[in-house]
């Protein structure tokens, strides 16, 4: 009976954020396998401490945030409510975000190694494979966010108006 009062608008809605999610976990489940690959490689950058974790190898630290991205990835395609989908979307890619920034604050080498040497493989240059890395991050970081904003906004519309006595 409720169900005719909702709009095919209202009915879109949910679903366009679930296709925004898989797109998004589909990107993360690529970055996460490309991170993988790139780990058992034998470069020797690999070795490396990374400039802003300095406590992890390169390597380390590809398996540990492939890890992530691949549990993220997996929590987007679960059954977990829309929230929680927002939420680890969006402190992934806040994280992702300010290890941008740091790198951007130590002066670190513009490169983003984001996948590893894939993009070696593929033929992308660094500065290529940064800049389409950061427009998924735009993607992904903006999305997350615009769902968010919508559903707050929802909420409050749909919070009861309370009157003060006259």
């Amino acid at each position: 009976m409720a169900s005719q009062f909702v709009s095919a608008q209202d009915e879109q809605k949910p679903r366009q954020e679930l296709h925004f999610l898989r797109s998004a976990a589909v990107i993360l489940l690529l970055t996460a396998a490309a991170k993988f690959a790139s780990a058992f490689g034998t470069q020797s950058v690999l070795e490396k401490a990374d400039p802003i974790f300095w406590v992890f190898k390169n390597r380390e630290l590809l398996v540990l945030v492939a890890t992530l991205e691949a549990v993220v990835a997996v929590l987007l395609l679960s059954k977990a409510s829309l929230s929680i989908k927002r939420g680890s979307l969006i402190w992934l890619c806040i994280n992702f975000l300010l290890y941008r920034m740091g790198l951007w604050i130590i002066d670190a080498p513009v490169a983003c190694k984001c996948l590893g040497d894939l993009t070696d493989r593929i033929g992308l240059s660094d500065s290529q494979a940064s800049w389409i890395m950061l427009g998924t991050l735009g993607y992904m970081l903006g999305g997350s966010l615009f769902f968010f904003w919508r559903s707050r906004s929802e909420l409050l519309l749909q919070a009861p108006v309370f009157h003060r006595p006259v």
